[in-house]
């Protein structure tokens, strides 16, 4: 853990990858329209899993164990989204890692990776584990985890929009600010947890949120 009085190593450069004109990026990923339909598309992907579960066999799954699945997959989506982050959008070089760039810098502006990526990118990923898995329990998986990113859409939109008072979103919209202003840390959004694991966490003082909440605030609209 760095000391608050001196200042987080820079980060590496990006690995090497498939970088696209920022410009084409930009439009990608501004749309409204593909910002709100996402969640549309999403929520419509964790019914559609969950219905691959009641479809995958004749002997249905008991509710404790759909229950612990689903739970399992919504743990999981915390590690995933760590290693998301902090690979995809900031280490390796990519349309990816260029959008969410422009979302460091325009953090209240409406980016978002395409909805229709994100469903291929879902469903390819289904294909594959329901064909080396129980398909049942890799839907129930897969809903819970798709459901996980959903609700860190809906958490991290509010981080840069709304004012939490208090709770877990208070001190998760702390930690995010952090990464903000120190883009080296705090990868994790809906819990701390990894960052505490893999040693990228950055303690929320209020000398560090202060640079970003001050770029917040130059933004608001």
């Amino acid at each position: 853990m760095p000391p608050s009085s001196t200042a987080p190593p820079a980060s590496p450069p990006p690995r090497p990858g498939f970088p696209l004109p920022l410009e084409l990026v930009r439009r990608l990923g501004s749309s409204r329209f593909n910002y709100w339909f996402g969640y549309v598309a999403n929520l419509g992907l964790v019914a559609w899993l969950m219905s691959r579960a009641l479809a995958a066999g004749p002997v249905p799954v008991s509710p404790t164990r759909w229950v612990l699945l689903v739970v399992a997959g919504l743990f999981s989506w915390t590690l995933a989204e760590y290693w998301l982050h902090r690979l995809l959008y900031h280490q390796v070089a990519s349309f990816l890692s260029q959008g969410h760039g422009l979302h460091h810098r325009e953090p209240k502006a409406l980016f978002g990776v395409p909805w229709y990526l994100t469903t291929a990118a879902l469903l390819l990923v289904h294909v594959v584990l329901a064909r080396l898995f129980d398909p049942a329990s890799v839907a129930l998986v897969m809903a819970g985890n798709w459901t996980g990113y959903v609700l860190y859409c809906l958490a991290h939109h509010g981080s840069h929009h709304w004012r939490y008072r208090r709770g877990w979103l208070r001190a998760m919209q702390h930690h995010h600010l952090v990464h903000h202003a120190h883009p080296d840390f705090n990868w994790g959004f809906t819990t701390s947890l990894w960052d505490r694991v893999f040693g990228t966490h950055y303690p929320p003082r209020e000398g560090v949120l202060g640079p970003a909440r001050r770029r917040e605030r130059s933004r608001r609209v």
